[in-house]
């Protein structure tokens, strides 16, 4: 820009938009140390916040670490990784949204201690937990190492992004495709967790995730288990499973052991049968789905999304009139709020 804007003695006007950049960069950088700076051999920890990579099947990777000191985040919201290993370049930062949520409720008496008594990093809410979109360049390298379940150094930055609040509302219809559940799942949780505390009127809400194979449910099984058993009385949960490829073979590497596909298998069947899930072949049909919620719901309503364009344009569609708007409002009907979230592939 310095060059372009200097044949009309325009340069000037550079210099403070870079001065800007350089001071988001030192402020970025210092956020860094600070947020990882066990890695920097401050404490006598130093190097404890490595992550673990687990290969969940062809299409996706689960990256887990332990949270560092004072790191919190709101349900929704995301974070930079740095994986030096991994990267072409050192300090590359790639954008993953945050699938753990940081809440002690959600955390099983006994998770967080080993065998040997000894804390363990395993606890879901003391851990920050991604799940990856294999796809090409970064994440197909991310991939290869997950394969081999490598530990590997992991620079963390963040949180980032303004989820919305969704305690005013009355009911809440959650709709997730693939990995776009990493967004949906904690700011479900912490719905439950909010109505449990009081902080939160909400009535009813829908959990909605069109997913390619039945397996991948294992993926979250115990928290949508633990959090359809903690809703009060007074919070309706309904949460509804679309395999859209109609199959439920698991996906495993050739690594695993036969005892370990054998329990897979038996965890995946439970999951099927369970009491509190709809499981469901073939795509959601989200205009009868988010009509039926319209014509139920009383105040007000908020419809979230987040996947692919195809899904965000799909509920849209679904959700203009005469299903909602001024004139449903008029009628006595709900006021409609929606909110997309957007993801791009690292």
């Amino acid at each position: 820009a310095y060059f372009h804007t200097k044949a009309i003695h325009g340069s000037v006007w550079i210099w403070p938009s870079f001065v800007v950049w350089a001071l988001d960069r030192c402020i970025r950088l210092v956020r860094l140390v600070v947020s990882n700076h066990l890695y920097f051999g401050f404490t006598r920890r130093s190097g404890s916040l490595h992550a673990t990579t687990e290969l969940l099947c062809e299409d996706f990777v689960r990256v887990r670490l332990r949270r560092p000191p004072h790191f919190h985040w709101s349900p929704g919201q995301s974070a930079y990784l740095i994986m030096p290993s991994v990267s072409t370049l050192p300090f590359e930062a790639h954008p993953f949204s945050i699938s753990s949520i940081d809440s002690s409720l959600f955390h099983q008496h006994g998770d967080d201690h080993s065998e040997n008594g000894e804390e363990s990093a395993a606890a879901y809410w003391k851990e920050l937990v991604f799940v990856v979109n294999v796809r090409g360049g970064f994440t197909k390298r991310l991939k290869e190492v997950a394969a081999r379940n490598e530990t590997i150094k992991v620079f963390v930055d963040g949180p980032y992004g303004s989820p919305p609040d969704l305690g005013g509302y009355d009911t809440s219809v959650l709709v997730a495709g693939g990995t776009g559940v990493t967004y949906t799942l904690p700011v479900f949780l912490s719905i439950v967790e909010a109505v449990r505390n009081g902080s939160s009127n909400c009535r009813r809400v829908v959990f909605i995730w069109a997913v390619r194979d039945s397996s991948h449910l294992a993926w979250i099984s115990d928290a949508l288990s633990r959090a359809n058993s903690l809703a009060p009385p007074s919070l309706t949960v309904s949460i509804q499973i679309f395999v859209t490829n109609g199959g439920t073979a698991l996906s495993e590497s050739d690594s695993m052991d036969q005892d370990q596909i054998l329990e897979k298998e038996h965890k995946h069947r439970d999951i099927l049968v369970a009491p509190w899930l709809k499981m469901e072949n073939g795509r959601p049909d989200l205009q009868a789905i988010l009509r039926e919620e319209v014509n139920g719901a009383v105040g007000r309503m908020s419809v979230s999304v987040c996947g692919s364009q195809g899904l965000a344009r799909s509920v849209r569609r679904a959700l203009r009139f005469p299903v909602s708007g001024p004139c449903s409002i008029l009628y006595g009907g709900p006021s409609v709020t929606l909110y997309v979230e957007s993801f791009g592939y690292a």
